[in-house]
């Protein structure tokens, strides 16, 4: 049944917002959003799906207890100015689609969703804040655009920036960090000598891509102990600290072992995929307070990358904080000059910002970033906490690996 059905059946009055109600008991939750129906029946129509759905069930029950499970409009207001979308409508038979075939529009809806819904679980989260959304056909446009979470939710990070800033021995500058590459398919020695290279040069941080594999717990144990090696004869060799992080993008039934292999050998960080293996991953991870964790966003641009449909990325990044990630990857654009200071700081607040306890995540920069950039890349960011992942400039470096990293690591002190 569409949740366009209950419409005509149940009882508005325990979906709408009412100022007995204790607001904090509640998620504020703004989307932006176009629909085939009037608002006030796509908000109502929103709220139900995504919490009780059903106020009138047969017999002669006692429904006053739904109440405090649903989620409530608080308003509705028309926006004008949105461009018309192309994610196609569908209509099923039923009054609300046959009632507002011609009584469409976009609009700005807040929804009061009640934290016992969310029980400080990052499932539910995603569960109950998106959730059947995208498949409400009446919907042809949805943009989660707040949704501010208590700071208790969830961990928050175990170390942050300033717990970074510590295990590196960095006290200031950007950090940078070399991604290995070829993803897959390279032999360890051969990866060994790269991470000693980039490391020797004047990297800060060596990591696993991202899409490396590992077939067996041997394998990735026997990875794992040869990037310790390569990080500690390059802390021998430069008198440094160097860091390396641990490709933990595994299955359920691995990343116990995994991480425990990690936690035992000295691993200095980790990265996992939340949008893959699950948010609660990195609240369960980040709960025990052993090592920073890089969360990922690989898949994540599904839910934040197009207009239309989408999680903004001021919510992606708060909830990320909350739920224990030290780094976090930004968009695919920052960085560029096409990005203002405003949209940056868009992204950057809710990360960053003062929080209760929680410490400030260390942004990543990605994606062909090279010395000439620091200038930008520090006044985007507004200040030089941040990390940079780079590759391709050191690795084509005319005069070597060792020479590039060098050369990247001096021009941070010449860019300050």
């Amino acid at each position: 049944m569409s949740s366009a059905e209950f419409q005509v059946t149940q009882v508005p009055k325990f979906y709408r917002w009412s100022e007995d109600l204790n607001a904090t008991d509640y998620v504020r939750a703004t989307y932006e959003i176009t629909a085939t129906c009037k608002g006030e029946q796509a908000a109502l129509g929103m709220a139900m799906a995504q919490s009780v759905g059903a106020t009138r069930v047969g017999g002669d029950h006692d429904i006053s207890g739904l109440a405090v499970c649903c989620i409530r409009v608080i308003s509705v207001s028309e926006l004008p100015n949105l461009t018309p979308t192309n994610v196609p409508a569908y209509r099923l038979k039923v009054p609300v689609y046959e009632a507002s075939s011609n009584a469409g529009g976009s609009f700005s809806i807040i929804l009061a969703v009640p934290l016992r819904l969310l029980a400080g679980k990052p499932a539910q989260l995603f569960n109950i804040l998106i959730g059947k959304l995208p498949r409400l056909g009446f919907l042809t446009r949805f943009r989660l655009v707040s949704a501010n979470l208590p700071s208790d939710f969830g961990p928050g990070p175990a170390f942050g920036v300033e717990g970074l800033r510590k295990i590196t021995q960095q006290p200031s500058g950007p950090l940078l960090c070399r991604s290995m590459r070829p993803a897959v398919g390279l032999d360890t020695a051969t990866m060994v000598q790269l991470n000693c290279d980039v490391l020797t040069g004047g990297f800060h941080i060596v990591k696993d891509d991202e899409l490396a594999v590992f077939a067996t717990f041997a394998e990735f144990k026997s990875h794992v102990r040869a990037m310790i090696a390569a990080r500690d004869a390059a802390r021998d060799e430069t008198g440094e600290q160097k860091l390396y992080f641990a490709n933990l993008i595994c299955e359920p039934w691995e990343l116990s072992q995994r991480w425990e292999l990690c936690s035992y050998l000295g691993v200095d960080g980790v990265l996992i995929a939340p949008w893959i293996q699950g948010w609660g991953t990195l609240s369960y991870l980040a709960r025990q307070r052993k090592m920073p964790i890089l969360a990922h966003n690989t898949l994540g641009e599904m839910l934040t990358r197009h207009p239309d449909w989408k999680i903004d990325s001021a919510v992606v990044n708060q909830w990320l904080r909350i739920c224990g990630a030290d780094l976090f990857v930004t968009d695919g654009e920052f960085g560029n000059v096409e990005l203002t200071a405003a949209q940056c700081a868009h992204q950057l607040d809710a990360a960053q910002l003062s929080f209760d306890s929680h410490p400030a995540m260390m942004p990543i920069l990605q994606g062909g970033k090279n010395p000439d950039g620091l200038p930008l890349y520090r006044d985007l960011v507004g200040s030089n906490d941040f990390m940079l992942i780079v590759a391709q400039w050191v690795d084509n470096h005319p005069d070597g690996l060792i020479a590039g990293a060098a050369e990247f690591r001096r021009s941070l002190g010449k860019a300050a």
